[in-house]
């Protein structure tokens, strides 16, 4: 017995693809233009226009990630090393010293710093010198004098640091860091080569939290005391620029 084989016309086929394809965008016309009459109506609804009304317009939200290291209740220890500039013109200062920091939380922290300084005389204070000297070599009572001069030996400060802003920082894809700007008050004494002074500081910084223990500062510092060179009180400022290495304990 022989099988028989249908075929459609391509008429036929034809016929029926636009069929299916004229029914479905009529569905979806239908469903749009009653989607679009929802909408439309949608104010006429005491439910929705009670809700809309109670919204708070003025109301702000914020997505604000926590910080990667903790701070609370932790002690650092650093050291740094500080370039000092604006004080005296005739002496180079460059500073070594370290800190203990009590963080309280990760806004405020007290610490106590102390400092070591190593100076030398600048290219314009060596002039100065060269030229008095060898005017006091020709004629001891030449009218050519050394320059007074004054620098620090050491200081002490008390800090207070308040930290109201922090990010986090990609380190060459190599890890996530996170960093905190943070504003400093201080307050202690230096002892100068002219005898002892009060000494106040105010200062920016940027600290970068690498991971939970080591820690690294960059921090630019205002200096402000009194020298007593030959009894004459003489008003001070200098500009500290300070870079420090340490880690975060307990």
């Amino acid at each position: 017995m022989k099988k028989t084989k249908v075929s459609f016309p391509h008429s036929t086929l034809f016929f029926l693809i636009f069929f299916f394809q004229h029914f479905s965008f009529s569905v979806y016309a239908e469903k749009t233009k009653d989607l679009k009459d929802d909408f439309k109506t949608l104010g006429n609804s005491p439910e929705v226009s009670e809700r809309i009304k109670n919204l708070n317009h003025d109301q702000k939200i914020r997505v604000v990630q926590n910080r990667l290291v903790d701070r609370n209740n932790r002690l650092e220890l650093a050291l740094n090393y500080a370039f000092n500039g604006g004080s005296d013109s005739y002496v180079k200062t460059q500073s070594l010293g370290g800190f203990l920091e009590f963080h309280v939380n990760p806004r405020w922290s007290l610490g106590f710093e102390y400092q070591k300084s190593y100076n030398q005389l600048s290219p314009e204070g060596k002039n100065q010198f060269d030229k008095a000297l060898a005017a006091q070599k020709i004629d001891p009572a030449s009218p050519e004098k050394f320059p007074a001069i004054d620098y620090p030996l050491d200081s002490n400060l008390l800090k207070l640091n308040f930290f109201p802003i922090y990010g986090k920082l990609n380190l060459f894809d190599m890890g996530i860091a996170q960093f905190d700007i943070y504003m400093q008050l201080g307050y202690g004494s230096v002892t100068l080569y002219s005898g002892k002074s009060n000494l106040y500081s105010v200062g920016l910084g940027t600290g970068f939290w690498l991971n939970q223990w080591i820690t690294s500062r960059l921090e630019v510092r205002y200096l402000k005391y009194n020298d007593l060179l030959n009894s004459e009180v003489r008003n001070q400022s200098n500009l500290q620029a300070l870079a420090s290495v340490g880690v975060l304990l307990w």
